[in-house]
């Protein structure tokens, strides 16, 4: 069991948890400041990578009633791809809550890569959106699919897992991304709950880290749907994003480059 926080850990778990909450609401995943923070305050990879799931389900249903309560939630559309979002994080969080701490801190230095290559791939679809991008969102069986096996690394490792599911709106449901990140929204809570939920069941929560980080992440949740519900949002998250994420990774491999690169090869 972790110990509880001493007043530094304190600090730096009520920064990560409002800046998580908030990124989390307002473009993709919060877990790639939360996850990396609470390794860099002490706490086991495989213990963080549990204990972020309370923390991302609480501020995701935060912003779900938020939008909903702006009404900008298309929930037909939204509700027709749960059920895949639910049975990919269920596979993925029972694979996930095993993992040994070697391969969880090579996963979210894995993860924090592949949001990096997402972000500077395309960036005009987070700063400007793209042509041929709609208002409605088109679901066909292949994004389906595609939502299951995002589901599926949201329920394994999180981190990422906002982005992925942004990006596979965009590019498979032909929605633009102003609109596709109020689905976005509600993926992400049942995704996160299913994971919470298994994570807690194996004891992979440290719960007097969860707690504050939580309760900063819906403060951070509130203040973004604000953002959200506005305009102009992406442009400057978007270099946050990268800033943010490239300082984590460098850190993590830094820090613990010779455990991941001896569990890698």
């Amino acid at each position: 069991m972790a110990p509880f926080p001493d007043p530094f850990q304190l600090a730096g778990l009520l920064l990560a948890g409002g800046v998580g909450g908030f990124i989390n609401t307002v473009s993709a995943s919060g877990g790639v400041v939360a996850v990396p923070a609470m390794i860099e305050l002490g706490l086991p990879a495989e213990l963080a990578n549990g204990t972020n799931r309370l923390s991302a389900a609480i501020s995701t249903v935060t912003a779900t009633v938020r939008f909903h309560q702006a009404g900008v939630i298309p929930w037909g559309t939204a509700l027709q791809l749960v059920p895949a979002i639910v049975i990919g994080s269920l596979a993925g969080a029972l694979v996930g809550s095993g993992l040994e701490p070697a391969g969880a801190l090579l996963a979210v230095a894995a993860s924090l890569v592949i949001v990096l290559v997402l972000l500077l791939a395309r960036p005009q679809r987070w700063l400007q959106g793209a042509e041929g991008l709609g208002e409605e969102l088109v679901v066909t069986p292949l994004l389906h699919l595609v939502m299951v096996a995002i589901g599926f690394w949201t329920g394994f490792i999180s981190l990422g897992s906002g982005t992925m599911t942004l990006l596979a709106l965009a590019w498979f449901g032909r929605q633009d991304l102003a609109r596709a990140n109020h689905v976005k929204i509600v993926l992400r809570a049942a995704g996160c709950v299913v994971a919470l939920v298994v994570f807690a069941a194996r004891l992979q929560v440290a719960w007097a880290w969860a707690v504050p980080l939580s309760l900063a992440g819906m403060v951070g949740a509130l203040i973004g749907s604000q953002v959200a519900l506005g305009e102009q949002a992406s442009r400057w998250i978007y270099g946050t994003l990268i800033t943010v994420i490239g300082l984590e990774l460098l850190l993590i491999l830094t820090r613990e480059g010779g455990s991941v690169a001896g569990w890698a090869f």
